[in-house]
């Protein structure tokens, strides 16, 4: 009896350790998953703020004149500027 009792206890006592390695390997491999959970989304966050302040510049850019052009665009928003052929000024004139 004493021999089976001392075998059933060695084996609980290795069972105990074996389930305790195991909670620390998963306890380490959460904590991995966490770590690297947090770099991607600050990394996201960067990169994010990166890209807003690029986008910003850029239009900032394009706002400003361009004092290099050598030609003057000027918009015909009225239709002032549109010449107008032989045939609408006769029908206009009639």
């Amino acid at each position: 009896m004493s021999n089976t009792s001392n075998n059933s206890h060695t084996m609980n006592k290795y069972d105990r350790r074996k389930e305790r390695e195991r909670e620390q390997k998963k306890e380490k491999r959460e904590l991995f998953l966490w770590k690297l959970g947090g770099g991607v989304f600050a990394l996201a966050v960067v990169v994010a703020l990166g890209v807003t302040v690029f986008n910003q510049y850029r239009a900032y850019q394009a706002s400003r004149p361009d004092y290099n052009r050598t030609e003057m665009v000027v918009n015909d928003m009225a239709g002032v500027l549109e010449e107008e052929t032989e045939a609408e000024s006769e029908t206009a004139a009639e």
